[in-house]
């Protein structure tokens, strides 16, 4: 986890931090975030605006979790280690959703698109950083090259997915940032499309 965060901290720098400081103070109400990693989101929660909060990862890093809450006794979070394809919660149980550099590795990304759509209320709210396949080429077929290799290397991570896309094929209504370095990382908040009565 410590090499992690040294491996990311130049891509925080360039953009990632200031990313999550606009858009996770954006949660309320009763909150899921999946994959919290190391915790990199938790100073830019907001206490006041937060009723409940849950830390889910599939393989959970409970000890740097804890270490690094104590500093953010406000949270008082749960710890779940659950698979964010099959999500132990009924059906609207959360205001927010948030995923941060997560769905690269989720190997049925779909399934666990329909599982966030299932437990987020009609109103609420997805928040999410992710890295994509960038938009400019030759780097975007670089990805895809790369990828193959890449899964090996990095516990399944794909570096071509094209993240936004798929959420809103599967009826989510997105407002984007602007991309990050070259259009390789993509955040921004997204509602449950209104059907028409």
């Amino acid at each position: 986890m410590a090499m992690y965060d040294l491996f990311m901290k130049p891509f925080e720098e360039k953009g990632l931090k200031g990313l999550r400081k606009k858009l996770i103070p954006k949660a309320r109400g009763s909150v899921l975030e999946i994959g919290p990693g190391t915790g990199l989101n938790l100073p830019y929660y907001d206490p006041e605006k937060i009723s409940s909060l849950v830390l889910m990862d599939r393989e959970l890093n409970r000890r740097v979790l804890e270490k690094k809450l104590q500093g953010y006794p406000a949270l008082n979070p749960d710890l779940r280690e659950e698979n964010v394809t099959a999500l132990p919660y009924p059906e609207a149980s959360f205001d927010t959703v948030i995923f941060t550099l997560v769905f690269c590795t989720v190997a049925d990304a779909t399934k666990g698109f329909k599982e966030i759509k299932r437990v987020l209320k009609k109103d609420g709210k997805i928040i999410f950083i992710e890295h994509i396949r960038p938009e400019t080429e030759p780097l975007g077929k670089t990805f895809d090259i790369l990828t193959p290799l890449w899964k090996r290397l990095a516990k399944g991570c794909h570096l071509n997915r094209k993240t936004e896309e798929h959420l809103q094929s599967l009826g989510f209504q997105l407002e984007l940032e602007p991309k990050l370095m070259q259009s390789i990382f993509v955040g921004g908040t997204g509602n449950l499309k209104k059907t028409a009565p």
